[in-house]
């Protein structure tokens, strides 16, 4: 799915810059005839459909790259970056794709490192040089048949209540997601900060709406409030996406963003007070978003709701995506009591890494057991107001 969206993308998007780092930009044309060099490299070396290739990489091109031509193949991309090296443990890959001074020397795998740090042709456009070793200016192998069950991506929960977790993301859950944020519209998409390391969730499972939208995606090498700032403002960027942390930062600063449109605030939940200050700074609406990393699509609240929507709430269900509230045994409650959150739609992870069901999160009817505790109002929002906790083994 992803290599068609990414030869569609070249032919309808062309020249426009899908991944810009600092000074340097990618263009949708040069991502898909890059990834398809880089797929018959990693082809050439052996790597096979269903094989884990890590991206142990900065944030960057390479990154995009490098993931667009193992699902090309039928491969498999955990992408750890480089500030979460010990994900590699457990994930047995057949090639590992990573930068100078990155990874200690590591016995028994194939391990290709790009030298990321050349490439200075032109400070506007991206020079391949940075993936000498790896491209092979040659077609990719042909394409295979579809199997919406092939695995895709794995990315990783956060660590928050216990070692993180490799979940496994398919074709079938990317093209739920696809159908979700992008739907059948082929459009120049407005460009858009990401606040997240690439191998998350957030960018991870959303490259088929990236490239269906032609959405062009500002990296930063690393996030600072200072660095946000200046890039919203140099590319006139309307939104601003990042954590609750991440916009009290930026609210610290002080600093005018006349440009802004909206803002998204995901990834924790966000205070009553947090949502009405960055709302009454910056003169725009402030969506709140809710999401697990197991259940792939989640909740908002929209532009367009009631501003105590997205202070007091995650807003409602929509499109596929369905809710339900639970006691510690499993059983539905009724509007406004409180309980276990648990989300269902056709984007649920398929399992985790070396283990494809898990009695522990996934209910027998298909919700995702989130952790989070909350209740739903007369009006349909969820309210989230805590954790659960659970009973030992």
């Amino acid at each position: 799915m992803l290599r068609l969206l990414a030869g569609e993308a070249a032919r309808r998007f062309g020249g426009r810059a899908a991944v810009v780092t600092g000074s340097a930009s990618l263009s949708f044309a040069d991502l898909d005839r890059f990834s398809d060099q880089v797929a018959a490299g990693l082809a050439h070396r052996g790597t096979r459909i269903g094989d884990v290739v890590v991206l142990a990489l900065p944030d960057g091109p390479e990154f995009v790259i490098c993931y667009l031509a193992a699902a090309k193949i039928g491969a498999v991309t955990a992408g750890i970056g480089v500030e979460r090296l010990g994900l590699l443990t457990g994930l047995d890959p057949a090639i590992v794709i990573t930068a100078p001074s990155v990874l200690p020397p590591l016995s028994g795998l194939d391990v290709v490192t790009l030298p990321i740090d050349r490439g200075r042709r032109s400070p506007h456009l991206y020079d391949p040089v940075r993936l000498t070793g790896l491209r092979r200016p040659e077609p990719p192998p042909p394409p295979f048949p579809p199997d919406p069950a092939r695995p895709v991506v794995i990315t990783f929960t956060s660590g928050r209540t216990g070692p993180p977790k490799g979940v496994v993301f398919g074709n079938r859950q990317l093209e739920a997601i696809r159908a979700h944020g992008a739907g059948l519209r082929w459009a120049t998409g407005d460009a858009r900060l990401v606040p997240h390391p690439l191998g998350q969730l957030g960018f991870a499972t959303r490259l088929p709406v990236i490239l269906q939208t032609g959405r062009t995606c500002h990296v930063l090498a690393e996030w600072t409030p200072d660095a946000v700032l200046r890039v919203l403002r140099e590319h006139k960027i309307g939104v601003l996406q990042g954590t609750p942390h991440q916009l009290s930062r930026i609210l610290d600063l002080r600093e005018e963003l006349p440009e802004l449109s909206l803002i998204l605030s995901s990834g924790a939940p966000a205070t009553p007070a947090l949502i009405r200050t960055l709302r009454t700074r910056y003169g725009v609406p402030v969506c709140n978003r809710y999401i697990c990393t197991e259940a792939g699509l989640g909740l908002g609240t929209r532009p367009d709701d009631p501003d105590e929507d997205a202070e007091f709430s995650v807003g409602r269900p929509r499109g596929s995506v369905n809710v339900s509230i639970r006691d510690a045994e499993g059983r539905p409650l009724p509007i406004g009591d409180h309980g276990e959150v648990l989300l269902r739609s056709e984007a649920v992870m398929s399992g985790y890494v070396g283990r494809s069901t898990d009695h522990a999160v996934f209910a027998k009817d298909g919700f995702i057991r989130t952790g989070d505790r909350g209740y739903i109002d007369h009006t349909g929002r969820l309210h989230l107001v805590g954790r659960v906790t659970r009973k030992p083994a």
